[in-house]
């Protein structure tokens, strides 16, 4: 983790071995409460355990387990009210001849993309917080987003953080999609399914009774190819404070996902806000079902989809910077197993050339699957090259002794 600078030195508060007295005891505490957003009893709290070192009881209290750094994001909170949303109701009316964002169908012309691609061995989903609560740029942004969509084809996207107008403006430019969303006010998630390689067949919104941020669970059933899938994408409660509820809700998630017929591939995804102690708080992920990070390496590049360290589309001006792998994807496999993680990456990541912010203060997520007999194939293929690789070696050691 990056430190966070301290007006105690490197490692914060008692850096001498000796308890600090009274005075800065207290300043510590009103610091940690400060940074933290927490009571003055937490700050003792996490001040005592670590021997009043501020940096590390600020690390501590963001840090449910030593491999995940966590934090709340003020960006990602309850819904914005909606006079907040109605300040720019032009926010994304746009012309025919739009000339920076083609539309999926003129990408696809440029292209020559056909509008009946073939199913291939693999399936691409993106899912991606686009942060439509933020109304700065946001014109900008959304066309960024429409242009990596369009550029990237995926079969499957998730989003979330979606506003009224900005899913208009999606559904318009990415047209080679059906789109369907989880709501019409305020703020909702979304879900793409590319028309030349997905099927749709039906649609269900499940609501979290007791969520306090309009949050609920877009439920889609589709087909790529001949393989049915069930697709889920939510915006789990937000910020520390909620975890509660957080929780309730992950394991109402995951009760749908045991619900799916086995013969079904399901795929579960969105800004999740989980931390991992979470995860285990529930008990778990149930049977046959994976965190699509963890499947393919859990490759630390691609750990942290929001990250105060590397994106500032936040005005943060504390100290301590956290980061957080909020967004994640969850598969349960099917019976026979028809689609395994293969590889993830980060989208998003380039500045935009006109207000030099990011995309969303969230990376997306791009995940590649395949077929397990693909997969099975190279990796027989990967031994083959390791095997005739020492056999070279051997005949090679051989000539020159």
């Amino acid at each position: 983790m990056e430190s966070a600078p301290s007006a105690h030195g490197p490692s914060g508060g008692a850096t001498s071995g000796q308890d600090p007295g009274p005075q800065e005891r207290r300043q510590l505490q009103l610091e940690f409460s400060e940074i933290t957003g927490s009571s003055l009893d937490q700050a003792r709290f996490y001040l005592l355990k670590n021997g009043w070192r501020l940096q590390d009881a600020i690390n501590d209290y963001f840090e449910p387990s030593e491999e995940e750094e966590t934090g709340a994001s003020p960006g990602d909170q309850a819904a914005a009210p909606a006079s907040t949303l109605e300040t720019s109701q032009d926010v994304c009316i746009i012309s025919e001849q739009d000339p920076d964002i083609a539309t999926g169908s003129e990408q696809a012309t440029r292209t020559g993309d056909s509008q009946s691609v073939p199913v291939t061995t693999g399936l691409n989903l993106l899912t991606w917080n686009i942060d439509g609560l933020d109304q700065r740029n946001i014109t900008e942004r959304t066309k960024t987003v429409c242009n990596t969509i369009n550029s990237l084809y995926p079969d499957v996207v998730f989003l979330q953080e979606v506003i009224p107008q900005t899913f208009a403006y999606i559904e318009a430019k990415c047209d080679r999609y059906k789109s369907i969303a989880s709501g019409t006010e305020q703020y909702f998630t979304a879900m793409l399914l590319r028309k030349s390689s997905i099927t749709f067949l039906s649609q269900h919104i499940q609501p979290f009774p007791t969520t306090q941020m309009m949050r609920n669970l877009l439920i889609v059933h589709a087909r790529f190819g001949r393989v049915p899938l069930s697709l889920m994408t939510t915006h789990l409660e937000s910020t520390k404070d909620h975890a509660a509820e957080r929780k309730r809700q992950l394991r109402q998630v995951l009760q749908e996902v045991e619900k799916q017929d086995q013969s079904n591939t399901v795929i579960v995804g969105g800004d999740l806000n989980l931390r991992d102690a979470e995860v285990v708080a529930v008990g778990g992920l149930p049977a046959a079902t994976v965190d699509f990070w963890e499947a393919v390496g859990s490759p630390w590049r691609h750990k942290f989809t929001w990250d105060v360290t590397k994106n500032d589309n936040l005005d943060w001006d504390l100290p301590f910077r956290p980061k957080c792998r909020f967004d994640r994807v969850y598969v349960r496999s099917s019976h026979p197993d028809q689609l395994a993680p293969e590889n993830i990456t980060f989208v998003g990541t380039d500045r935009l050339e006109g207000c030099g912010r990011f995309p969303s203060d969230h990376w997306g997520l791009l995940c590649k699957f395949v077929k397990p007999s693909v997969q099975q194939d190279q990796g027989q293929v990967e031994q083959r090259n390791i095997s005739d690789s020492k056999t070279g070696s051997s005949a090679k050691r051989a000539r020159t002794s």
